[in-house]
């Protein structure tokens, strides 16, 4: 994918939501925000996709506000232990948590107690375009999601697929199951690093990734790439060349992500206009659109509203799916 649709990607984010990139952005003259540091709290170990997104943006964030700005990686709980940390921070824009959709699985899924809609603030909602990948061992016995199904069929609850429990990935393997009719034996494996970590050294048959971080582990021959699955049927468009699993006969095995960062409840509204303003600055900045880019990862913003309601959306979405997989 060029930069130049990536560009217009971004942009055509922001006109929907009601911003324009040349609008002058000075979120401190708006709101004495920040006082201090920022603290990014981020339920990912370093390394992955979700921590190397954050990174990038983290330096830019710096630049932008002229203040320090933190990654805090707390992995444990599936994304609670980080969730908690937020939610108890006092409101003020000085701790805030960047993750995924993966957090309303776990909501929906009984994995974290408390609505990611309903009890947080969220300042800035960030629309990603790409996709998961379902990777196999490079020297496995699956060369297509085709034969990795058959071989879950001729060995019910045998064939390992690993995925983060009561996560984002858990959503995919149910929706794989219920197309293919296969039995999988669905294992926790934790974060995406360490499922291909699993996967490259055999403990597990496959597993659910993050397409840019299974990239890096099947150019360097460790894994092999299955299939893709993204927002919308069809290919991912910054990865062409490989078949996404609708295509291949599975077509309920469509899954969306948004990122976002959220607040403590609570949080001022001018804050939150403040630093809606501050991370619309960082992401539209050409450097970091490239660099996004090259990640095949990249990041779009709402305005406040508009983020706010594509939110919710998801949540629906996310509760809807939820229970017509039996999770809850």
């Amino acid at each position: 994918m060029s930069l130049d649709f990536v560009v217009r990607l971004t942009r055509r984010t922001l006109i929907l939501s009601g911003l324009a990139l040349c609008a002058s952005l000075t979120p401190a003259a708006a709101a004495d925000w920040p006082k201090g540091a920022v603290q990014l709290v981020v339920p990912a170990k370093p390394g992955g996709g979700t921590d190397s997104a954050v990174r990038v943006l983290a330096a830019k964030l710096k630049a932008v506000i002229g203040r320090p700005v933190i990654v805090v990686n707390q992995p444990g709980g599936g994304g609670a232990v980080a969730a908690e940390t937020v939610r108890n921070a006092k409101p003020d824009g000085s701790t805030l948590l960047f993750y995924h959709s993966g957090l309303l699985s776990a909501y929906h899924t009984g994995g974290y107690a408390h609505s990611p809609v309903g009890e947080f603030s969220a300042p800035a909602v960030m629309p990603i375009a790409g996709s998961y990948a379902l990777v196999s061992g490079p020297d496995g016995e699956s060369d297509d999601v085709a034969d990795l199904v058959a071989r879950a069929k001729a060995h019910p609850d045998e064939v390992t697929l690993a995925v983060q429990i009561r996560g984002a990935s858990h959503f995919m393997a149910g929706l794989l199951q219920k197309d293919s009719g296969a039995q999988f034996r669905v294992v926790d494996a934790g974060s995406d690093s360490d499922k291909l970590i699993a996967v490259q050294g055999g403990q597990v048959d496959a597993a659910f990734v993050n397409t840019p971080s299974a990239l890096q582990y099947a150019e360097a021959g460790k894994v092999r790439i299955l299939g893709t699955l993204s927002a919308e049927p069809g290919r991912d468009p910054l990865t062409p060349e490989l078949p996404s699993l609708d295509e291949q006969g599975y077509p309920s095995v469509v899954f969306g992500f948004t990122f976002f960062a959220l607040a403590p409840k609570g949080l001022p509204e001018e804050t939150a206009d403040a630093i809606n303003a501050a991370f619309t600055e960082a992401l539209t900045d050409p450097e970091i659109v490239e660099q996004y880019a090259k990640m095949k990862m990249p990041l779009g913003i709402y305005g406040r509203a508009e983020g706010e309601a594509r939110l919710a959306e998801a949540d629906a979405g996310m509760a809807e799916t939820a229970a017509l997989l039996g999770f809850k």
